[in-house]
């Protein structure tokens, strides 16, 4: 970086992340765009992953953060995006990989669109092993903002991975710590209900793992119905506080009434044939 402040700090929380870290950080440093600083919580693993870190501790584009008790995603996201000095502020999971000319496809979509506070991209299923596991949905029919913001109030459509922000949004808004998972469909509704605008690049840009101890794969076991009524009801009760009773928020809680009903009968009908 040649002693210049980095425009793109990416910021990413791992924990016990020995099997995928390695390969998730080599495609940051492998980016065709180089001006970046790598911004690493590590959560008090207890496995390889801080000894897979440790390499990188004489690269000055690292910092890494070593917490000595759990703290959760949520909240490690918040402290790195504190400590970062970039701009744009380029979200990592542990288990993902970037595809190469992913930050330079998105500093140059945000640099020249400057009413975009958010763009993300398509992703790309993986298994443990790297095999392709095919496309997400949602995910490639909600490819603008006005799609996305349609969305939004009914499910997530951003992988929150693929995303890179501007940092003094990330600053006004930040994730709710009071959700423990989707903090960033937390997030999206909150820049929504204010019309801050969220894009999307219409092609892969992550390589997005699905394993047995990912988020993605431990959602899928429990009731959706019951994750998202769990979800808007902590961004609602927010909301109601801050008094944002907008259109936006009216539809959220549409959504919300919608699947409280259905989210009674599938109790119903599961208490029935058990």
């Amino acid at each position: 970086m040649d002693g210049k402040t980095p425009l793109v700090s990416v910021v990413m929380s791992v924990y016990n992340g020995g099997l995928w870290t390695k390969a998730a950080i080599e495609s940051v440093i492998h980016q065709s765009y180089t001006n970046w600083e790598f911004v690493i919580i590590d959560d008090a693993s207890n496995d390889e992953t801080r000894s897979i870190l440790s390499a990188y501790t004489s690269d000055p584009r690292f910092k890494i953060i070593t917490n000595s008790e759990q703290k959760g995603l949520t909240k490690n996201l918040n402290i790195g995006i504190n400590v970062s000095n970039g701009e744009l502020i380029a979200r990592m999971d542990a288990d993902d990989m970037c595809l190469p000319g992913r930050f330079t496809k998105q500093v140059e979509y945000i640099l020249d669109h400057k009413e975009v506070a958010v763009i993300s991209g398509f992703v790309e299923f993986i298994d443990e092993n790297g095999n392709p596991k095919g496309q997400w949905q949602d995910d490639r029919e909600a490819n603008s903002w006005m799609k996305i913001k349609q969305v939004l109030p009914w499910k997530n459509c951003i992988a929150h991975p693929t995303v890179m922000m501007r940092k003094n949004i990330f600053e006004k808004y930040k994730y709710n710590e009071t959700q423990r998972s989707s903090q960033d469909w937390d997030l999206w509704l909150q820049l929504a209900a204010n019309n801050v605008i969220i894009e999307k690049i219409n092609e892969p840009l992550l390589l997005y793992r699905v394993h047995s101890k990912s988020i993605t794969a431990g959602s899928l076991k429990r009731s959706a119905y019951r994750k998202m009524h769990i979800i808007i009801k902590k961004y609602l009760r927010v909301a109601w506080q801050q008094k944002k009773f907008n259109s936006f928020n009216l539809k959220v809680c549409g959504a919300f009434f919608i699947n409280a009903i259905k989210l009674f009968f599938s109790t119903i009908k599961r208490s029935l044939t058990s």
